[in-house]
């Protein structure tokens, strides 16, 4: 076939009633709606009208009536033009200005905010405008480049065949991972797996989970859990709009989920209780942990690392660096949680003594609570076999390891400890954290009340001793002026004629 047979990019736009660059969108081999074409020797690009037989079709039974995503042009069905969109530009709040660009969807209107109006020019927010733009007219021309949820959390966060987790997964903490991989395989997946992630509203998401919040007799889940549901989620979606991965807003993020439940009454161990479990321990591994955690407030993890080398016996300071979960070594928490706590002479007296009876011949790196081949000792074991048995026995309500560091940050506020060197002991970041780790006993309650009481007494004898007093009458407005000052003001009083 010669050249002058075959259509150039401007003959074919005007055949099909489309401009140059919606032929040229198309031309490349990945897109969806890619158009078969001709790369001569000399860079010409021409189009053969025999190769386009399956990309247009004329109507055959249907007429020249056009269908939702197509448009009628010359008797021939082809795909809609969709036109890119410009966004606009605008000024928005009340108090402090920012910009915000606004774009049609569907029959909605979306905004996205871009920054301040005294951080940012208006030229430098026309740029990221025409940036954010592009990528949201690169995502509806892109059909079908959307993945399903479990296409990317296979490619993205768990590779099913092997096993293990994936970027995106990894930069998890580890307790964080085996929770969330739990609920999205368990919960989340079998629901909205097959979906496309662009295709999944916030109202579908929003109803699904508030019909998992309910009472566990049947089989449903509190509302803390939901909304923990909620995070894992939200973060998957994140994660493919930041990766591009053809989605451009988050659904989950809107959800609303119904007022909180009713606080349930927690159980906080009282120092005589601590005690008693104490006694009650045989094992000296048993009784010297709990005794640490009593101790220190440890996370649970953190009290599992100890290694005899974090131990200094000379200035009694015990460094945390390391925790344990699953088997695995990590760094604590947060990085408040490498921290170095003083133990009182007593408490490295009692430790040493545990050291030099049971292990004599421990070397640095060994375990300072050691269990079965060459590992620390099971910590979820110890609680389900041995503390809560107890506990059972004693009439405690459900305990678990983590009633332990609130009993430590709890005796260190009924005793008037600075609460910065209570953030320093336990590892907390913030003042606010410390806080729900804190219970006041009763007798500190009763203090405050009493507190109360007087000043409100006081208060009410002032008020006595107010209307017992003789009532005096009120004050001149205007003051009374002396003799003298009367007799000045009238010596400046001109004489009439």
């Amino acid at each position: 076939m010669q050249e002058t047979e075959l259509l150039t990019v401007f003959e074919l736009a005007g055949q099909w009633n489309v401009s140059a660059d919606f032929i040229y969108r198309r031309m490349n081999p990945l897109d969806p709606q890619y158009i078969p074409h001709l790369r001569l020797p000399n860079g010409r690009i021409r189009f053969d009208d025999r190769l386009l037989g399956g990309y247009l079709h004329i109507p055959q039974t249907r007429g020249n009536v056009a269908t939702v995503g197509s448009t009628v042009r010359g008797g021939r069905y082809m795909p809609t033009r969709q036109r890119d969109r410009q966004g606009t530009l605008r000024k928005r709040g009340r108090r402090r200005k920012y910009w915000e660009v606004a774009w049609p969807e569907g029959e909605k209107r979306r905004s996205k905010k871009l920054g301040w109006c005294d951080e940012m020019t208006k030229s430098q927010a026309g740029k990221g405008k025409r940036d954010f733009m592009l990528k949201v007219n690169q995502q509806r021309e892109e059909v079908g480049e959307s993945l399903t949820l479990t296409e990317f959390w296979e490619s993205h966060y768990w590779d099913e065949a092997k096993k293990e987790a994936l970027d995106e997964l990894k930069t998890k903490r580890p307790s964080t991972q085996r929770d969330m991989k739990n609920a999205m395989r368990q919960i989340l997946l079998p629901r909205f797996g097959n979906r496309r992630m662009d295709s999944i509203k916030t109202g579908e998401v929003q109803s699904y989970l508030i019909s998992l919040i309910g009472s566990s007799k049947a089989g449903k889940v509190c509302r803390k859990t939901v909304l923990k549901l909620k995070a894992y989620l939200s973060s998957v979606f994140s994660a493919a709009i930041r990766l591009d991965c053809g989605v451009i807003r988050n659904p989950v993020r809107a959800v609303r989920l119904p007022a909180d439940e009713p606080a349930k009454t927690k159980f906080v161990l009282d120092d005589l209780q601590t005690q008693q479990i104490a006694e009650s321990l045989e094992d000296p591994r048993h009784k010297m942990m709990w005794n640490m955690n009593l101790w220190m407030g440890n996370r649970i993890g953190e009290t599992r690392a100890l290694r005899w080398k974090s131990i200094d016996w000379e200035t009694g300071r015990v460094t945390v660096t390391e925790s344990l979960f699953e088997g695995k070594s990590n760094k604590p928490k947060t990085k408040a949680g490498e921290r170095g706590v003083v133990l009182n002479e007593a408490q490295l007296a009692e430790l040493r003594e545990y050291e030099q009876k049971h292990y004599p011949d421990a070397k640095p790196d060994g375990w300072v609570f050691p269990g079965k081949r060459n590992r620390p000792i099971d910590t979820g074991w110890f609680m389900t076999e041995v503390i809560k048995p107890i506990a059972a026995k004693l009439g405690f309500p459900e305990i678990h390891w983590h009633a332990l560091r609130h009993w430590n940050n709890s005796a260190m506020l009924n005793s008037g400890i600075d609460p910065a060197v209570r953030m320093k002991r336990v590892g907390h970041v913030s003042v606010r954290t410390n806080l729900i780790y804190s219970h006041a006993d009763d007798t500190l309650q009763r203090a405050a009340s009493e507190a109360i009481w007087q000043r409100l007494q006081l208060a009410k004898q002032r008020l006595q001793q107010q209307k017992a007093e003789p009532q005096t009458p009120p004050s001149a407005s205007v003051p009374l002026l002396s003799e003298a000052q009367t007799e000045a003001r009238f010596e400046r009083i001109p004489l009439s004629a």
